[in-house]
């Protein structure tokens, strides 16, 4: 057989490999694309909690806060639909710099971004543009999971006032496997008695003697 031979016969084997490997690596950007992240950024997450679950009164039982949100106590948000406007809601975020300092609040509009409803877009403070994932909200809608579309803030919302160190752990896995960093993750003292615990965030204003 001559080299010219050799080489001919040899030719197709190797093509048929090439062939395979882009068919495999196809299949697999395929797969890839069929869950997980969309080729907009959004990710695909099942059990979308309803928009009347996300209604009403949250405490926030932990954050990776906004610098803006650092240091507030009994920190808690209130979130209302727009009867006139489906794909808008009201948040109301009520706190305190201290627990002997006042009652504070404010307010913002979010509007929903996709068809998912579980991007939200608002101005914080009215002026800086964020955008809000719901992450994963319980069946019986005792808590709430948020986070910034970039991972970098994120908030642990209950029902409850108080969380019990046992359930606050559970919630604290939950969102960590949705990719939140918790070692930033700090829990917002609620009442008076867990201000200066070990794991919960300072008050602005401490209260003389803790």
């Amino acid at each position: 057989m001559t080299q010219h031979s050799r080489s001919a016969t040899a030719r197709p084997p190797t093509f048929l490999r090439a062939l395979c490997s882009l068919a495999l690596g196809l299949l697999l950007v395929g797969c890839a694309s069929a869950g997980g992240a969309r080729a907009d950024g959004h990710e695909e997450q099942a059990d979308m909690p309803s928009l009347e679950a996300l209604m009403g009164d949250w405490h926030v039982a932990a954050r990776v806060p906004w610098f803006g949100e650092r240091g507030r106590v009994a920190a808690r948000f209130s979130v209302a639909a727009d009867d006139g406007d489906a794909t808008r809601i009201t948040i109301t975020r009520r706190w305190r710099d201290g627990f002997g300092e006042p009652l504070e609040s404010d307010q913002t509009t979010a509007r929903r971004d996709g068809p998912s409803g579980r991007f939200w877009k608002l101005r914080a403070w009215r002026v800086l543009p964020a955008r809000l994932r719901v992450l994963e909200a319980a069946e019986d809608g005792s808590w709430l999971l948020l986070d910034s579309a970039d991972h970098d803030h994120a908030w642990i919302l209950t029902r409850a006032e108080v969380v019990g160190d046992d359930a606050y752990l559970e919630l604290e896995r939950r969102i960590r496997g949705h990719g939140v960093n918790t070692d930033k993750l700090r829990r917002v003292p609620q009442v008076p008695e867990q201000e200066g615990r070990l794991g919960f965030e300072p008050a602005a204003v401490p209260t003389p003697g803790r």
